[in-house]
This record gives C-alpha cells, structure tokens and sequence, in this order.
C-alpha cells in the first residue's frame, strides 16, 4: 500500500488516508492555532506580492510620465551597422581612411568618427557641438550677411588684409572670408555644451542609468543597449568628447 508522510507528526500514514490519526488526537486549540497560522501565511503573501507589484507599477507610471527627450545622435542604431547603412542614416562621409583590418571614416562635419572593424560599425567617437550642422553646405560661398543669418552675430572678428576672420556660436564655430565670401568653415565645439551628467545619455538614444565607473574626468557604462561600453569625457562641467565600443575590448 502506497504511503506518504504526514506532515502534521512525520509518521508515515496511508496516501488514501482523509487525515492522520495524530491531527485527530490533537486537543482542539491546536488544530485552531494551526488553522490561524495557515490564514496568516496566506495573508502575508498576497501582501508581499502586493507590495512587490507596486514599485513596479509606479516606476512604469513614471517612465510613461517622463518627458522623452530627442536623440541629437542615436548611437544604439548607428552601432554594429555596416558603412553602406550608416551612409543612409548619416550621410556620405567627409573622407575614410582604410588600414588592413579597418576602415576609419568621419561624418557629419567631422562630429562622428566610426572605426569599421569586419565591415561593422564599431567604434564610435562623437566630437562636434549635438548640433548635427551641415555648415558647409549651407553657408559655403555666402557673404558676410548671408552667413549671419544662419549663425547669429559673431563673437568676435578679426581683420587681416583680405581676410576676415570671425568666430560663431561661443567659438564653436569659426568662419574665414576671403574677398567678403565664405571661405573656409571650421566646426570644433564641445557637444554644444552639454551637461557632464549621466542625462546627456539621452541625447544619444541611450537610456539614462548610473555609470558604472565615474570621476571628475570620464564616466563610463558597460553593456549598455547592447554595447560594450560608453564613455564620456568632461571639459569642466561640459562633455567634451563621448567614446562607444561597440563590439570589440
């Protein structure tokens, strides 16, 4: 005959067995105290699961809440894609220079340089001022006035025989013009001065979270939205410079 261990006293007592003689022996306000204990049990777990699911519902009701904030550079979609798909999220490069195992090539006015590593995307170094500007095309060859009206008033400008040489946009931007025309056009900036903070991750389609390493000079997050790592380097309390390593140490 098939037997079982009773929970109650752990002797072994028949599975077709109702109840074990012990419990039926037990004085009444035990078999009380048992039943209470059982109620509390349950009690205690729907409260917990409860509790569980509430931080969780909050903190959902709070993402849904939380402005979205627009991506200047959306790494996540720009990581691990090949040159021709970059090409048509990015544009066509400014130059690329090709070494034995990978082919470096900078965009957007210089802002963006991918290292390709296997003919994907990996190394991502964003410069530039967040602007995504294409100076060059647009003010290229225009006078002095034409050009203050896309840049705003210089910051300073000096003269010197034929040429005229201002700075833009808090020197984020300097302008040559030769023969009162738009000349050379050069593009530095410091990602528009954007904060040093895990919140500029937003700006680049990545999630805002704590860094996983941080300090006064870099702050660092490892396996981020599928990278390995991305890194940004301070200039005072600005971002100068933002690493991304997409797949190879």
């Amino acid at each position: 005959m098939a037997s079982t261990t009773c929970k109650v006293c752990g002797n072994r007592i028949s599975t077709t067995a109702k109840d074990c003689p012990c419990f039926a022996l037990m004085p009444k306000i035990v078999k009380f105290e048992i039943a209470v204990l059982v109620l509390v049990f349950i009690a205690l777990t729907i409260t917990l699961k409860h509790t569980l699911q509430k931080p969780q519902a909050e903190q959902s009701a709070a993402e849904q809440a939380a402005p979205s904030v627009e991506a200047l550079f959306d790494i996540p979609k720009i990581a691990g894609k090949t040159e021709a798909e970059v090409e048509g999220l990015l544009g066509e490069p400014v130059f690329c220079a090709k070494s034995e195992a990978a082919l470096n090539c900078s965009f957007q006015e210089n802002e963006i340089e991918i290292v390709f590593i296997d003919g994907k995307a990996d190394w991502i170094t964003v410069y530039g001022a967040f602007r995504s500007p294409s100076y060059r095309q647009k003010i290229e060859g225009k006078t002095k006035a034409e050009a203050l009206k896309l840049l705003g008033d210089p910051a300073f400008c000096a003269k010197a025989k034929s040429t005229l040489h201002c700075g833009f946009r808090d020197g984020d931007v300097s302008v040559e013009f030769i023969d009162g025309k738009v000349d050379e056009i050069t593009v530095k900036g410091n990602l528009g001065k954007a904060a040093y903070s895990k919140e500029t991750l937003a700006l680049l389609g990545l999630p805002v979270k704590d860094a996983s390493f941080g300090n006064k000079n870099v702050m660092r997050w490892e396996n981020i939205s599928g990278l390995l790592s991305v890194t940004l380097h301070s200039e005072g309390n600005a971002v100068s410079l933002v690493t991304v390593k997409a797949k190879t140490k």
